[in-house]
């Protein structure tokens, strides 16, 4: 293990990633502990020339953010032929070893983490950079709980010069949208189905989607359908499944305009996972930037705080296609609301039949006699 980078006295090596190394390291100047994160360049001239450039566009993209959920970035420098960058080091554990060998979180908590890394996605997105590597590996959970996301480097900056060589997969297949395995251009709806995996992964313990090789795998996140995760755990409510379709949407156009948007639905699913202190029949609105427009009048937007429950016997479904879990999911908040408005209209009133209409004539008639009699008594 090398001693020192630049100015930065190596302590420790805490990881090692596909691009380069990182170290636990001391900064004399500043006396603070940093993460040292460091790329080494090919012999080639023409690929060393694109690593840097790479590097350089990562240094740039995450040194430009400045948010809670995100690890900052100090400085960038270049020793003995490796390019480094000294980050924020942060104490906890990657959300990766969390979810080791298939281990679920319980439902608030795997809502409530990923509705903080909405957060930080917006603030990243709305600023021009796009993550393209959101995976569980690249997520800090710290020891007060909160869930940093770390590792821009491979993020790509709108006016950025610096291009993906057509056909080059950036990114982690099990974790890549339906656009970037068939190697079309990725933009912020893309990080946001890489979320939707990662939710999923936390909700049940695995991925959406596998395969017994890349190719396979590939195959199956561009056109595989994904169980719904209240199919593999109950305790999952079905708006949480709604959430989870729309994030999975295998079109762009059919998922989240918007991290924001994503983040305030997952909250009302936190919402409604405290339905411990309410009754049974108790209703929580879901955000209407889950519904298209139209699918229901917005009194209507509401879902059973119930988890959905999944007969033992049937286990997995074997397909199920995101966008008709939405038709069908709106489509049931409609007829809620159908049969709400019903039961609070009075009910019309019908005509009488025939041998009704003679009783009530007859009655009335006796009842004129008997007034008759007694009034000349």
């Amino acid at each position: 293990m090398i001693a020192a980078l630049g100015r930065y006295e190596i302590v420790a090596q805490i990881g090692r990633g596909a691009m380069g190394v990182v170290y636990r390291a001391r900064d004399p100047l500043l006396g603070r502990e940093v993460a040292v994160k460091t790329i080494l360049l090919p012999a080639d001239d023409a690929e060393r020339a694109e690593y840097e450039a790479r590097f350089q566009q990562e240094a740039r993209a995450a040194a430009a953010l400045n948010h809670p959920g995100i690890v900052t970035i100090h400085d960038i420098g270049r020793a003995d032929g490796v390019l480094y960058m000294a980050m924020e080091y942060v104490e906890g554990h990657e959300l990766r070893d969390a979810l080791a060998g298939g281990q679920a979180l319980p439902v608030p908590r795997a809502v409530e983490i990923a509705a903080q890394l909405a957060d930080a996605l917006g603030y990243a997105h709305a600023r021009g950079i796009v993550h393209r590597d959101v995976k569980p590996a690249n997520v800090m959970i710290l020891r007060d709980g909160r869930a940093k996301i770390m590792d821009f480097g491979i993020a790509r900056i709108a006016a950025s010069d610096v291009k993906t060589q057509t056909g080059v997969l950036m990114g982690s297949p099990k974790y890549m949208s339906p656009e970037q395995v068939q190697g079309r251009p990725a933009d912020a709806r893309s990080d946001l189905f890489a979320l939707g995996v990662v939710l999923h992964e936390m909700l049940c313990g695995a991925p959406p989607f596998t395969g017994d090789d890349v190719s396979t795998l590939m195959y199956n996140v561009a056109h595989a359908d994904s169980p719904p995760p209240s199919a593999v755990n109950p305790a999952v409510p079905s708006m949480l499944d709604l959430v989870v379709a729309r994030a999975l949407s295998k079109s762009p156009e059919r998922r989240y305009a918007d991290a924001a948007q994503m983040a305030a639905d997952l909250r009302a699913c936190l919402l409604s996972s405290s339905h411990s202190a309410a009754p049974p029949d108790a209703t929580v609105a879901l955000a209407a930037t889950t519904l298209r427009p139209g699918a229901a009048a917005a009194s209507d937007r509401t879902l059973p705080l119930r988890p959905a429950t999944v007969p033992a016997a049937r286990g997995l479904a074997r397909r199920f296609d995101a966008d008709a879990a939405l038709r069908r999911l709106e489509a049931r908040i409609a007829d809620r609301g159908r049969e709400a408005a019903a039961r609070s209209s009075p009910a019309p009133r019908t005509p009488l039949a025939a041998r009704e209409r003679l009783f009530v004539a007859a009655a009335i008639t006796i009842s004129a006699m008997l007034a008759v009699i007694l009034a000349f008594r």
